[in-house]
């Protein structure tokens, strides 16, 4: 691909012994090829060695969870763009679903990242470096973690890696083929995450800086010119910067200030400071300064002289492929939400998008009419076939126009992990990637001393502007000459001659002279389309210098700037601040070791030397410990004091014994010893990075220990699957067992789990259905609400779900505290033990912070499985021998007693009844019943006389169901007024009648803070002294409230078992003091609502438990009444029982059941009269019975 190199020049300085034959018989087989075979090798291994051991999570599964039906999957900026869940999906496809396969893309691409270190960049790096470089991206602690995290850290990585050559190689040569590739990255990381848009701003600063640069040493046509444009330049970057610093400080609000009265038109500075105009006018400035330096150039330098450079085609094409992907921006300017995929957010965004690609292509094909649209074509191909999931989800196209900039500039107000400025500086880098950091150092000493920020094309250590900045060998320094460039190897070409355009734009103060007008030669006739849009110049000519570390040394600068100020700082984004830093190391170790006279070395005993060089960093390091660590030498005559005075005494005896045995081996400090003990403490630094990797990465994977990931998973989760699985096949045989999960443990459930068909994610919604399941797994927000579920019944065991770093080390850092700390020897001795072995129990004693042990540790989060005892008692691993069931007792067996109904009546009409349900009495004492199954309502007297009927079937389903007919009515009230509501259950309405049947309104949908809401199958319906209806909406677990013409009032309820929730809510009444009775049916339970001063909202205030609803069954739907005397009466269907609480819910009294001399079926609804009788319905027997019940003794 775009990893072929040409050979680099046959001569080369100090690593001719990497073209060293190992074998007589295999002369090819180079030290240099074993190399590269060891570095491939170990990234194979530790990318894929027990891949799939850590625990999925969290961030992971929103990534593998949507792969394993990409199908379904539609772009949500929140989990970042579309590539990764492309790539899981085919590694699934090819090597199954599991965390392995789930890691495989990662892996992959972090052996890419080696890969292309060792076999691209050595045309940059130099052989040497190359070699270095890709050791420490093996080696490298984030690098690696994050090539075995299903994250798009590690494609970004390469994406960059690959970008940032690509850069270089077009400065090189210039050829429209590396253009091409470029586009294609450029695209492949803007359909992975919204960090290109970051990448894409450092990109465009450094070349734009480079291409000013470049412009600065141009051929001016006049000095004023070149004046003007320095001064413009330096007014854009001014304006540039003020930009930036309202921008910083807008986006923190100000300090409210005290409110003005209204007829005050004072300004406060808080709100100018919090309102668009500083920023608007700062970005204006500094775009009309901008627009000024570009004209500046164009009249200054000529149109075809600034498209000769090649910076130039770099910033334009980065420019134009990424400007309608900045859509969001000027949409979030002017104060819209970019995110608002309403039809007016939709056309919104779609006029800005139209306006932005028409600026792109208008100034693509100035730029460059051949390359630009096959650019535009790779990178919108790619773009909407993958944002689009290959064509199956075309919002996804939408979505990511807007949704990938528009959900990042959200996150900048969010602050998400709220991690100090210094994170990234004095913490993540410190303790992972200090290698890289001080190898970037080692890079910007050497680029100053040795004038290396630019560097000859022939190689990667020779300044183009001096032949003898770095110690060679004598024998070399010949080459060295004839590679080096002359002084002004960077002068620019001459300037071509004034193009067509030039001349129509005037440039030439001279064209206008009548001399010159006179000698002007006509110009053929050029249409003036083809004079804006000309082909471009044909410039292939290889470079004679490259930018190649002020390139990384600027990308490592600006990486860590950018991520350490952008709103979300988490542990991850280090990768893309590690990646350029490990290129920057690569070069300046690579450069000390080739200009080691190792010849000299080996004369002067080389091996001894590195062994004592060995020798005195450890003794210094030891010698350092012990004065800075808790037990300083000198201190005491006990044994801990004097192992300290020992300790000490024997490092300073290696510190100067080997010292004094390196000096008079050398018998001078030269330049290569101060190398050579360079070069061994990046090596000491080497295998601790490496050791730190391997922790992080095969250690300390499933616990809180190390701070490169933010939320880890334990390994508790994979145990809990593995019991789970167990239980299930050692009783069905397979994973068809039914476990249920809540919201805080569907990570990472959502992906164990789907494997299990019988799994049910019930969010935060207890309800007794749970009881149905032998297994679930609760975290620990919802412990106490799932306990009315489990009760006795479930045993209980007790696992830590997920942990976090503790950032207590870290965070509110200052100047003093951090003195304070590394002047207390405890301290100190705790931070090294923490920094070295991740061992915090110094750490804990010296801070007094107790939560740093694995079983204490906070912040964490813990879970519990509860698993049903009839099905632990069939696995002896989960449960102990059958505990013995007490019998259970009756609690209404004190007073039960036998009760014959005084009236029963069948037969209404003409029909009979066909499963009644509620009934309700008027107050002229008549009866309403819902004759359910007969689609009607009838009226009888008090004693039980047919008055009339009315209504008749239609469904609203399937077609017109008019005013007057129903679908099964199955709950009916009186109103104050007379009129009788109806709850038609299965046309999901309200229908109003007078008492003699006459239709008077109805209704089925109302509207709930702006949106349309329906009924799904209301059962329920009272109404209170004031005409409000309260209709229970049983399909939706509520009680929905009305006044008396149907205007919406108020709701309350939601499923959950917690007090003031309801589960499948049916019968309801109002008492005349306004107290709401509402039958929670499968929460077994009577709660009572009470409205609070507004009159409108509904608070539960009092419940009672009842031994009754038991059943599933569609007809277990139970009705309440209110007696005159404040009694509360229920049914209980499926037991044919009536039950009689007090109004707090002492029970008083029970009649019906198996025990009674009059049988009752399925007792549904009920009412009671003013005389105190008991009217209830039996849906089974399909009659109407009267009761009168005995006083309660």
């Amino acid at each position: 691909m775009i990893a072929e190199t040409d050979p680099l020049p046959e001569k080369r300085f100090n690593d001719a012994w990497l073209d060293k034959p190992l074998t007589r018989w295999w002369s090819s087989f180079t030290v240099e090829k074993l190399l590269i075979v060891l570095i491939i090798v170990l990234a194979l291994v530790t990318r894929f060695y027990n891949l799939g051991a850590r625990t999925m999570s969290h961030d992971e599964i929103n990534h593998v969870v949507p792969s394993y039906t990409i199908e379904n999957y539609v772009y949500d900026p929140v989990t970042h763009g579309p590539f990764q869940f492309h790539a899981l999906a085919l590694s699934y496809f090819l090597f199954g679903d599991s965390d392995f396969s789930a890691r495989v893309p990662a892996a992959t691409f972090g052996i890419a990242v080696v890969l292309f270190t060792l076999f691209a960049w050595r045309r940059y790096l130099g052989r040497l470096g190359s070699l270095i470089a890709a050791l420490l991206f093996t080696i490298s602690p984030y690098i690696l973690f994050y090539s075995r995290y299903t994250r798009n850290e590690i494609f970004i990585v390469f994406w960059g890696l690959v970008m940032l050559w690509l850069f270089l190689r077009y400065l090189e040569e210039g050829k429209t083929k590396w253009l091409l590739w470029l586009t294609f990255i450029t695209a492949m990381h803007y359909a992975d995450k919204a960090t290109s848009f970051i990448f894409s701003a450092e990109a465009l600063i450094f070349l734009a800086l480079l291409f000013l640069v470049e412009m600065n040493h141009g051929r001016w046509k006049t000095d004023r010119a070149a004046f003007q444009f320095r001064l413009l330049t330096l007014a854009t970057i001014l304006a540039l910067v003020l930009t930036m610093g309202v921008y910083a400080l807008t986006k923190t609000p100000a300090v409210a200030a005290t409110p003005l009265e209204p007829t005050q038109a004072t300004v406060t500075a808080g709100m100018v400071i919090n309102s668009k105009l500083p920023l608007l006018a700062a970005a204006g400035l500094a775009l009309a300064l901008a627009v000024s330096v570009i004209l500046t150039l164009i009249r200054g330098l000529g149109w075809e002289q600034i498209r000769h450079s090649r910076s130039f085609d770099l910033v334009v094409l980065q420019l134009v492929l990424i400007l309608p992907l900045l859509t969001a921006l000027p949409i979030r300017i002017l104060g819209f939400d970019p995110q608002d995929y309403s039809q007016a957010g939709i056309m919104r965004s779609g006029a800005v998008f139209v306006i932005l690609l028409l600026l792109s292509l208008f100034l693509g094909l100035l730029w460059n009419k051949k390359v630009f649209p096959k650019s535009m074509a790779i990178f919108w191909s790619i773009f909407i076939i993958l944002y689009t999931t290959f064509f199956t989800h075309g919002e996804g196209f939408f979505k990511g126009l807007v949704g990938a900039l528009g959900y990042w500039l959200s996150q900048q107000a969010v602050e998400r992990g709220t991690q100090p400025l210094y994170y990234y500086a004095l913490v993540q880098i410190p303790i992972y990637e200090f290698l890289p950091a001080l190898g970037t150092l080692l890079a910007l000493v050497i680029g100053a001393s040795r004038h290396l920020f630019t560097a000859s094309v022939d190689h990667p250590f020779v300044s183009p502007f001096k032949t003898s900045q770095r110690p060679v060998l004598e024998e070399n320094a010949k080459v060295e000459t004839m590679l080096s460039r002359p002084e002004d190897a960077l002068a620019p070409a001459p300037a071509p001659e004034p193009s067509s355009w030039d001349a129509d734009l005037d440039l030439d103060p001279d064209a206008s002279t009548p001399q010159a007008m006179d000698e002007a030669v006509p110009a053929p006739y050029i249409p003036w389309l083809a004079r804006i849009f000309r082909d471009p110049p044909e410039d292939t000519g290889k470079a004679a210098s490259l930018p190649t570390l002020v390139l990384l040394l600027f990308w490592s600068l600006i990486s860590l700037l950018a991520f350490s100020l952008a709103g979300e700082r988490m542990p991850w984004l280090t990768t893309h601040i590690t990646m350029p830093m490990i290129l920057c190391t690569g070069w300046a170790v690579g450069y000390v070791v080739e200009s080691v006279n190792w010849a000299s070395l080996r004369r002067q005993k080389a091996f001894l030397t590195l062994i004592l060089a060995f020798v005195l960093l450890i003794s210094m390091s030891k010698l350092a410990g012990s004065l800075l660590g808790n037990n300083p030498p000198f201190q005491g005559k006990d044994l801990v004091h004097l192992q300290g005075t020992s300790t000490f005494l024997l490092a300073t005896v290696g510190v100067l014994a080997s010292g004094v045995s390196l000096f008079f081996v050398f018998k001078q400090w030269t330049r290569d010893l101060s190398r050579l003990v360079l070069l061994t403490a990046f090596a000491i630094m080497a295998v601790f990075t490496f050791r730190a990797a391997y922790r992080a990465a095969y250690i300390n994977y499933d616990n809180a220990k190390e701070f490169l990931v933010y939320a880890h998973s334990t390994r508790d989760m994979k145990d809990v699957l593995e019991q789970v699985e167990t239980i299930s096949k050692r009783l069905y045989g397979d994973k068809s067992i039914k476990f249920a999960y809540d919201r805080n443990v569907r990570y990472p459930f959502w992906w164990y789990g789907r494997d299990f068909p019988n799994r049910y994610d019930f969010d935060a919604n207890i309800t007794k259905s749970l009881k149905d399941y032998p297994i679930i797994l609760v975290g620990a927000e919802l412990t106490d609400k799932i306990k009315p579920v489990v009760g006795e019944d479930y045993y209980a065991f007790d696992y830590k779900r997920m942990w976090w770093p503790n950032e207590d080390i870290y965070r509110n850092w200052s100047i003093s505290k951090v003195l304070a700390d590394l002047k207390d020897p405890a301290k100190r001795a705790g931070l090294w033990q923490l920094w070295f072995n991740r061992d915090y129990t110094q750490y804990a004693l010296a801070y007094n912070n107790p939560s740093l042990t694995l079983a204490t540790w906070s912040p964490s989060d813990t879970m519990k499985m509860y698993i049903r005892k009839d099905i632990a008692a069939q696995v002896w691993e989960f449960g102990l021998s059958p505990t013995p069931v007490e019998p259970k007792t009756d609690p209404y067996a004190a007073n039960t007693i036998t009760l014959d109904p005084g009236r029963v009546i069948s037969v209404a009409g003409e029909s009979t009844f066909a499963a009644p349900r509620d009934v309700a009495v008027a107050p002229d004492g008549s009866l309403y019943a819902a004759d359910s199954r007969n689609h009607r309502i009838v009226h009888l007297d008090s004693t039980g006389l047919f008055l009339n009927a009315w209504g008749s079937y239609a469904n609203a389903a399937e077609g017109l169901a008019p005013e007057g007919t129903f679908n099964e009515p199955w709950g009916v009230a009186v109103g104050p007024d007379g009129n009788v509501y109806v709850a038609d259950t299965w046309n999901h309405r309200i229908q109003v009648f007078t008492a003699d049947g006459q239709f008077v309104r109805m209704w089925s949908s109302f509207v709930v803070d702006g949106l349309v809401d329906v009924f799904w199958g209301p059962r329920g319906i009272a109404v209170d002294g004031q005409g409000r209806v309260f209709v229970t909406d049983t399909g939706k677990q509520r009680v929905v409230v009305f006044d008396s013409q149907g205007n919406y009032l108020s709701q309350f309820g939601g499923i959950g078992m917690e007090v003031g929730k309801l589960d499948e809510p049916v019968g309801i009444e109002v008492s005349a003091e306004g107290l709401v009775y509402v039958a929670d049916t499968w929460n077994n339970r009577v709660q009572v609502f009470m409205a609070d001063g507004g009159g409108v909202n509904y608070f539960s205030v009092a419940s009672w438990d009842v031994d009754a609803w038991t059943s599933d069954s569609l007809d277990n739907k139970p009705f309440l009444a209110l007696a005159q005397d404040g009694d509360v009466y229920i049914t209980d269907p499926d037991a044919g029982r009536i039950i009689r609480f007090d109004s707090t819910g002492v029970f008083k009294q029970l009649w019906g059941g198996y025990d009674n001399t009059y049988m009752m079926g399925i007792i549904s609804g009920i009412a009671t009269t003013a005389e105190g009788n008991v009217w209830v319905s039996d849906a089974l027997s399909n009659t109407l019975l009267e009761f009168t019940p005995p006083e309660v003794p």
